[in-house]
This record gives structure tokens, sequence and C-alpha cells, in this order.
């Protein structure tokens, strides 16, 4: 479990349906939804 920052709701949440996905430059960042009840906005988070 990661948590990051949704942009629709200014809070920090749980990644929901996370999927590992590998930048250009390397890094390796984790995508998904927010967690929150109510809201279905973006999280994304470098991991590496």
């Amino acid at each position: 479990m990661v948590d990051g920052y949704c942009l629709k709701c200014k809070k920090y949440g749980l990644i929901k349906d996370g999927v590992e996905i590998t930048m250009k430059n390397g890094r390796t960042r984790l995508a998904g939804f927010c967690s929150m009840i109510g809201c279905n906005g973006k999280i994304s988070k470098i991991i590496s």
C-alpha cells in the first residue's frame, strides 16, 4: 500500500488499482486512483 496526494480532493490517500510504470528516464512510478469515498481523482507517485 502506497499513499499519495490526490489532485482532485487535495488530500493524502492510498492508491487504488495501482500500476507500476517505467518512465523514459528509467525511474518507476505508481499510478492509480484515489481511494477516498466519492472521489475518482488520479494519483501518481515516484517510488524509485
